[in-house]
């Protein structure tokens, strides 16, 4: 049976091996990688390829400000009316402000609707 220190002594070793192994392999990486941005550069040069035709740089800043989106709701007619600020309201969404206060009041929506 192996005593305590050889298989100390053994676990070294094998971590040694292994960290070669890991910088070799490293190395054969910055490698491969070296040559592959060598030869994407040779294509570039050769066929005269832009940033943007790669896919690798924002549209230009005239295309990127393309059109808002359209609101694809229809303009809506006003249907109440204040008629002390002349504030209107087309019925649609919240109730303004004018409007429930004078309901609290103790008048009815009816009163302003626009003729």
């Amino acid at each position: 049976m192996s005593s305590l220190s050889e298989l100390q002594q053994q676990i070294a070793q094998a971590e040694a091996k292994v960290n070669e192994l890991r910088e070799k392999l490293a190395q054969q990486k910055n490698s491969e990688r070296t040559q592959a941005i060598a030869s994407a550069k040779e294509l570039i040069q050769n066929f005269q390829l832009s940033a943007t035709e790669l896919g690798l740089s924002q549209k230009p800043v005239a295309t990127r400000k393309a059109k808002a989106p359209q609101d694809k709701r229809s303009a809506v007619a006003a249907k109440y009316r204040d008629p002390i600020s002349g504030k209107t309201w087309t019925g649609r969404g919240k109730t303004p402000a004018w409007l429930a206060a004078n309901i609290a009041a103790g008048h009815s929506k009816q009163d302003y609707l626009i003729k």
